[in-house]
C-alpha cells in the first residue's frame, strides 16, 4: 500500500503546482526550518484521502492499526487526546445524562461534561503515602453502580500522570453486567502493547473505548493520537461522526504521516523497546539507592517519579533545581513530588545526566541537613482526594452571573470556572462546585511555591454572583 509519508515525498519533489490551500503554497521562505515542514504541509487534494470520509491510505492505516491493536476501529487523532475524550463521551452520552467519572480525569473529561450538560458522579481514587492517585478498583466502582441509577457510561484515566493504573478488566466485567461502556483515558499508556514490562493496556482487557496520546511516550510529534473503538458500544458511523466534529476539517497531514511512521517504527522494531525496558531497570535500580529523595513505586517502569516528601525541599524547588542548575527539564512538579517522562527516544547520556544530578543534589540534601541542627522536613501529611461538594451541574454554573473575588474569602461560594494545576490539568476545583477551607489552603501551597494555577486572576477566582 502507499503511505501517506511516501504520498508527500512524491509531492515534495513532484512539478504539481498548488492553486490551493494552504496559504504558504509549499514555498513558505520563512526560516529553512519552516521551509522543509511547508514543503509537505497540504490539505485535502487529489489522490490524498479524507481524514473524515478515509477510503484509500488513511483508510489502509486505520486498517493496520485494527490488526495491532485487535480492536472494532482505529481512529487517528490530530487533537490528540483531547479531542479523543469529548468525541468518546459525546458518541456515548446524550445531552443531560449522567456520567461516571473518576474525579482526577484530566480538563477535556470535564469540558465534554460541560459542553453536553452532563451530570457527573464522581469516584474519588484513594491516596497513598506519597499524596499520589491509586488505580480505581473494581470495589469501588461496584459500590456507586449499586446507589446510582440511569448512569450512561464512564470514563477514567489509566495510567495516571504518575504511572497508575486501574483495574480496568475488573471495573469493565462490574459495569458490563449494568450495559454500562467504559472510556480509559489511556493518553500515557500508548506504549504499552510494545513490551510485557508495562501494565497491559485497556484495549485488551475490556475497555470498550481507549484514548491514546502518541507523541506522550512515543516517537511521534505534538498532537498525534489514537481512538481505538473496541466493541459495539456505538457505530462506527457514529463515532466517525463526533470524531469530525470535534478535530479540524482540514487535519494535517504532516500530523497524520507521523502516526504512520510512529506505529511503523514501534511495531516493526520491538527491540527497541526491550533496550529502552534494560536501560530503565538499571537507572531505577541506582535511583533507588537515593537517601532521601525517593524514587516512587509505579506501574508504569517509564514513569520516573521522585518524591521530596522526607526533605525540606518542595517538588517545584526540586524541579527549579535541575532546570537551572543541571539544564534537565522535568515533566511537571507538584508539592512533594518531581515527574520524568522517558521513551525510547532518550538516549544512555540523558539517563546519565540525570543519575548524576539526582546524586548531587541527595548529598546536598544530607549535607545542609548535618549542618542545619534545626533542619526541618516538609510538613508532609497524608491526605485523601478531597471531595468538594456539587451544588449544581458544571454547565449549570458556567452559565450564571459571575463575579470575581480574592480566592481567600471565596470560602463557601460557588466556583463559576475551573481551577487546576497545570500540568496535569486535573481541576481542584470544577464550576458548579462549592469552594472550601481545604481548596483555600490547597491554591495558597501552589502559590506560595510558585507554581502555576490556571483559574486565578491575580489572585482573584470566579464565583457565581448570588446577588444578581
Amino acid at each position: 500500500m502507499t503511505s501517506i509519508y511516501d504520498k508527500l515525498k512524491q509531492l515534495q519533489y513532484g512539478e504539481e503546482y498548488p492553486f490551493h490551500m494552504p496559504g504558504h503554497k509549499r514555498n513558505l521562505k520563512i526560516d529553512p526550518l519552516f521551509d522543509e515542514i511547508a514543503k509537505v504541509d497540504i490539505t485535502e487534494i487529489t489522490g490524498f484521502d479524507d481524514l473524515h470520509h478515509p477510503e484509500e491510505m488513511i483508510r489502509d492505516l486505520m486498517d493496520n492499526l485494527k490488526q495491532i491493536y485487535g480492536t472494532e476501529e482505529s481512529y487517528l487523532l490530530v487533537n490528540s487526546s483531547t479531542a479523543g475524550n469529548l468525541s468518546a463521551i459525546a458518541a456515548l452520552c446524550k445531552i443531560g445524562d449522567k456520567i461516571l467519572v473518576a474525579r482526577n480525569c484530566h480538563k477535556s473529561v470535564y469540558h465534554a461534561i460541560e459542553l453536553l450538560g452532563l451530570d457527573p458522579v464522581y469516584i474519588y481514587p484513594e491516596v497513598d503515602e506519597d499524596g499520589i492517585c491509586e488505580g480505581i478498583t473494581k470495589e469501588q466502582v461496584e459500590a456507586v453502580i449499586k446507589e446510582e441509577k440511569m448512569i450512561k457510561a464512564m470514563v477514567l484515566v489509566s495510567p495516571t500522570y504518575e504511572g497508575r493504573v486501574s483495574d480496568i478488566r475488573g471495573i469493565s466485567d462490574v459495569l458490563h453486567q449494568y450495559d454500562i461502556p467504559l472510556i480509559v483515558d489511556e493518553a500515557h499508556g500508548a506504549h504499552f502493547i510494545y513490551h510485557e514490562a508495562f501494565p497491559e493496556s485497556a484495549v485488551s482487557t475490556g475497555a470498550d473505548i481507549v484514548i491514546q496520546s502518541l507523541h506522550k511516550t512515543l516517537p511521534a510529534m505534538t498532537q498525534t493520537g489514537l481512538l481505538h473503538l473496541c466493541t459495539d458500544c456505538v457505530s462506527k458511523e457514529m463515532m466517525q461522526k463526533k470524531l469530525s466534529i470535534f478535530q479540524s476539517s482540514s487535519p494535517s497531514y504532516v500530523l497524520m504521516s507521523s502516526i504512520e511512521q510512529c506505529i511503523h517504527i514501534c511495531d516493526g522494531n520491538r527491540g527497541y523497546f526491550q533496550q529502552y525496558c534494560e536501560r530503565l531497570w538499571i537507572l531505577r535500580e541506582k535511583l533507588e539507592k537515593l537517601q532521601h529523595i525517593q524514587l516512587v513505586r509505579t506501574d508504569d517502569i517509564g514513569k520516573l517519579v521522585f518524591s521530596v516528601k522526607n526533605t525540606m525541599i518542595s517538588g517545584e524547588k526540586l524541579f527549579e533545581i535541575l532546570r537551572d542548575q543541571y539544564h534537565l527539564e522535568m515533566e511537571m512538579s507538584e508539592l512533594y513530588y518531581v515527574i520524568a517522562m522517558t521513551s525510547i527516544c532518550d538516549t544512555q547520556e540523558g539517563y546519565d545526566r540525570l543519575y548524576e544530578a539526582m546524586t548531587e543534589i541527595d548529598q546536598m540534601i544530607d549535607l545542609e541537613k548535618k549542618q542545619n541542627k534545626n533542619h526541618i522536613q516538609n510538613n508532609f501529611k497524608k491526605m485523601n482526594f478531597h471531595k468538594n461538594r456539587k451544588a449544581m451541574k458544571p454547565e449549570e454554573a458556567t452559565r450564571r452571573k459571575r463575579c470575581q473575588i480574592d480566592y481567600k474569602q471565596a470560602e463557601g461560594m460557588i466556583a463559576a470556572e475551573f481551577v487546576f494545576l497545570y500540568p496535569p490539568g486535573i481541576p481542584l476545583v470544577v464550576p458548579g462546585e462549592v469552594i472550601d477551607d481545604h481548596a483555600i489552603h490547597k491554591i495558597s501551597q501552589y502559590e506560595q511555591n510558585d507554581m502555576k494555577v490556571i483559574g486565578l486572576d491575580n489572585h482573584k477566582i470566579y464565583i457565581i454572583d448570588e446577588r444578581i
